[in-house]
């Protein structure tokens, strides 16, 4: 077999199938670089999905004459100088293979201009050759026009969707560098039209608004903690606000966007019992490391990155969202909006009577758009306003106050609502407005259902219960779920568990790297429950196993407990049986339709409240919805 040296040419257009997968791939690399490049302000612009235009316009630095042909180089670039650099990388490229990798395959032109220089430069490239090089008149910044993306390699060029598919995969790339950097305006046109402009003022809240809108925002839950050099801040979606993929999980570490599973397992993980089986949370999380304990040259377009302590990356992560949940009243609001029951319909239609016609309903329609567009304006002045006043602060979010809190304060017919209060645990039979002092070493908060009064029961399931200016309604079989649930889990935990030995112990067949985790986590299993014998160096037998739900666990749990000890630091072995504690408070919580008695009610309804979650069963159905007083007056037309 002969041996050769590829030319520049095919290693320039094999590197481009490592970096430039599609034409998102190309618009993310591009726009990376004009944030590198200190632009507040970039446009990106595609036509037909990108294949035939992506055109990067920005107000960054610029690149002087005697560089602009070396940028074009492989390997060339500004953020590194040698390989102890990387380990301190906070820019968004380092490699300096994008722009080589992209003219390539393309035909490229730039135009770029610094702040110091009286003219521009503009350079014309096809397939990686320069076709021309001149001065050219130009206003501070670069704009990079690729266009017939793969023109000379059809193989690759092939390979792509119909251009709407491809437009929605660089719609997506432009959200994610949107919602991870709302300190730069960005502007997204398609084929003429402006799909996304964001403003550029640094609130996180401004930005989720722009890309996500109005009602998923309202949703969303501020935090922002700080821990042994570690911070993470963002903002996070209620349970209720959960999608069926993990689209709407936002993940950025020191800027970039990252995909990374011991992070999303540490949100995902915090959200468990509060989610439904197959939903996942909504989030746009930033994550702010040093640059050293993190290795960001693991991909070749640096969508990963590589953790030096996982653990401590996950324990951070899930107990910052599982502080979020704390002191928030995460009752979802009933809908209003649905249509009349059978019989209702059929006297209707009888007697010729319509609960909407045509003209009514367009006159209504017409003053709930000019209502909600008056309120979307006000709502985005004070949004800028609040991000104004932070920027002196450099905050990355308003923290002031809350988008619901910004939606009453315009809308002047809310005003008399109740303000909700936080609520941590609530005391059985302590109808003291505050926690006891003895209650907690955290600070006293207001109970949020301290004055409440049960009225009667629905449909033989739902107990009413009225508080203030709201009705709530609590599902008595989620809420026993609940309450039984949080009553297994904790004895299970507080108490030591019972471990059934084996009449005969199983030899286990373990390589040499699960005999290391098994000697690295001895003593949790042996807390867990399992007996395990080590025989000889190599050899070690299952003696024992735990004792939960009376029967004793199998040889394959204690494999699986291997195998995710292998992924994460579990401390709590008891966690992996959530579901199976969930399905047994399932099956012994009282059904729809089950009698209770008003005391039974009253008892159940206290003990759930005097929980640290109520609002949810462990399967993720809520246990109470509210139904407030201002929507029943609209409908009852005491209001408009």
């Amino acid at each position: 077999m002969k041996i050769r040296l590829l030319d520049n040419n095919t290693i320039n257009k094999i590197a481009a199938g490592e970096v430039v997968e599609r034409p998102s791939s190309v618009v993310k690399e591009l726009v990376e670089n004009s944030i590198d490049a200190g632009a507040s302000s970039v446009t990106v612009e595609i036509r037909e999905g990108g294949t035939s235009l992506i055109k990067i316009s920005d107000n960054g630095n610029g690149i002087e004459k005697d560089e602009v042909k070396s940028a074009f180089l492989r390997h060339a670039t500004s953020k590194i100088e040698k390989i102890d650099d990387l380990e301190n990388v906070i820019s968004l490229g380092f490699r300096g293979e994008a722009l080589a990798s992209i003219v390539a395959v393309s035909q490229t032109e730039m135009i770029t201009k610094t702040h110091d220089e009286e003219t521009g430069t503009k350079i014309e490239i096809a397939g990686g050759n320069v076709l021309s090089f001149e001065e050219y008149a130009a206003n501070n910044g670069t704009v990079i026009s690729v266009k017939n993306l793969f023109y000379n390699v059809p193989a690759r060029r092939k390979f792509l969707k119909k251009p709407s598919t491809e437009s929605g995969y660089v719609s997506d790339i432009i959200n994610k560098i949107a919602l991870g950097h709302p300190e730069i305006s960005l502007k997204y046109i398609n084929n003429g039209n402006v799909i996304l402009h964001t403003s550029g003022n640094n609130d996180l809240k401004t930005a989720v608004y722009h890309v996500y809108g109005k009602e998923i925002l309202s949703q969303m839950m501020a935090f922002d903690l700080t821990q042994s050099g570690m911070r993470i801040y963002g903002l996070t979606g209620k349970p209720q606000l959960s999608r069926g993929t993990r689209t709407y999980e936002n993940l950025f570490i020191n800027g970039r966007f990252i995909k990374n599973d011991t992070v999303s397992q540490a949100v995902e993980d915090a959200y468990k019992t509060r989610l439904m089986i197959g939903k996942f949370p909504v989030f746009v999380l930033n994550l702010q490391l040093p640059p050293d304990c993190l290795d960001v040259n693991v991909h070749p377009a640096k969508l990963e990155v590589r953790f030096k302590d996982n653990d401590s990356v996950y324990d951070f992560v899930y107990t910052s969202v599982l502080d979020v949940f704390k002191d928030k009243v995460l009752i979802p609001e009933g809908s209003w909006d649905s249509k009349n029951s059978d019989d209702v319909a059929k006297l209707q239609k009888e007697n010729g009577v319509f609960s909407n016609n045509t003209e009514n309903t367009k006159i209504s329609e017409n003053k709930k758009t000019h209502k909600t567009e008056k309120s979307d304006f006000l709502l985005n002045e004070k949004l800028s306003e609040d991000s104004k006043s932070n920027k002196k602060y450099n905050m990355p979010f308003t923290e002031d106050k809350d988008i619901d809190d910004l939606k009453k304060l315009y809308q002047s017919s809310m005003l008399s609502d109740e303000p909700q209060k936080s609520v941590r645990r609530i005391r059985e039979g302590n109808q003291s407005p505050c926690l006891d002092d003895k209650d907690s070493d955290s600070p006293q908060v207001k109970k949020f259902f301290n004055n409440y009064k049960i009225i009667g029961q629905l449909f033989n399931t739902y107990w009413l219960v009225e508080q203030g200016t709201s009705l709530f309604l609590i599902d008595q079989h989620a809420a026993h779920e609940r309450v039984l649930f949080e009553k297994f889990y904790n004895s299970f935990k507080n108490d030591n568990v019972v471990s059934q030995r084996f009449i005969e112990p199983v030899m286990l067949n373990l390589s040499e790297h699960e005999r290391n985790l098994i000697d690295e986590n001895f003593e949790l299993l042996e807390k867990s429950g399992f007996e395990i014998e080590r025989l000889t160096p190599s050899s070690y037998a299952l003696k024992g196993v735990p004792f939960v739900f009376n029967n004793p666990e199998s040889v394959s749990y204690f494999n699986s407990i291997i195998d995710m000890l292998d992924i994460k630091q579990v401390d709590d072995i008891l966690q992996t049986k959530i579901l199976n504690i969930a399905t047994m408070a399932c099956k012994a919580a009282v059904k729809a339709n089950d009698r209770l008695s008003f005391e039974e009610a009253t008892s159940l309804i206290n003990e759930l409240l005097n929980l640290e979650n109520p609002f949810s069963c462990p399967h993720g159905r809520p246990t109470i919805i509210e139904l407030t007083k201002y929507e029943l007056e609209k409908k009852f037309k005491r209001i408009q």
